[in-house]
């Protein structure tokens, strides 16, 4: 959460709470930044739902924000949401050619395409919302957090992107889009929640 980087991978092994991280990096956001716009992907609505719809709904007091079920987004009073997004087909990317993403998020990354993510990467910018933004926030946005672990279409563009350029935790400029870029691996001992049996 505290990364200078703004093209993050959360990677690794089963287990250390990925999702839950990912899905509470958008949630500060949202309160820190009114306003701000983010989006959480998984690849099918089934999983959306299991893994952050159902979860947010208990997380978040109704005093912060509600959940619309029409629009698949959680609306916090401060004027920033979270919008839930799914891309069973690749071409479902096409949907998004449209909004600014802020801060995008996607949750088991590896099970999308290399032509997808590009394409979601290439949608996130602030425009206007930049006037908005706090200064000391801006060097931060716009944001991309992938979280994965390995195996998938997308295994080994993640790790020509993330894990062949650089040591783990260290900062570098990603050879594409020019961001600042880290790979973060997450291990089962980081979730302290997690039943020994896990696994």
């Amino acid at each position: 959460h505290e990364t200078k980087a703004r093209l993050i991978l959360f990677g690794g092994a089963a287990g250390p709470g990925k999702s839950h991280a990912l899905r509470w990096d958008l949630i500060s956001w949202c309160l820190k930044v009114p306003g701000i716009d983010t989006y959480l992907f998984r690849r099918t609505y089934d999983e959306l739902y299991d893994t952050h719809i159902r979860r947010i709904q208990g997380e978040i007091p109704q005093e912060v924000g509600y959940y619309i079920d029409n629009k698949k987004r959680f609306q916090f009073y401060n004027g920033s949401g979270i919008n839930f997004c799914y891309l069973e087909k690749e071409a479902d990317v096409y949907r998004y050619q449209g909004p600014e993403i802020h801060i995008l998020a996607v949750d088991e990354t590896a099970q999308m395409t290399p032509f997808a993510l590009s394409y979601l990467i290439g949608r996130c910018r602030l425009g206007s919302f930049e006037e908005k933004v706090p200064e000391k926030y801006l060097p931060l946005l716009p944001r991309v957090a992938f979280a994965s672990n390995p195996g998938g279409p997308s295994h080994g563009w993640l790790k020509e992107k993330f894990i062949d350029p650089s040591p783990p935790l260290t900062i570098f400029e990603d050879a594409e889009f020019g961001w600042p870029t880290i790979f973060i691996p997450g291990v089962m001992g980081d979730n302290k929640y997690l039943h020994k049996d896990y696994g």
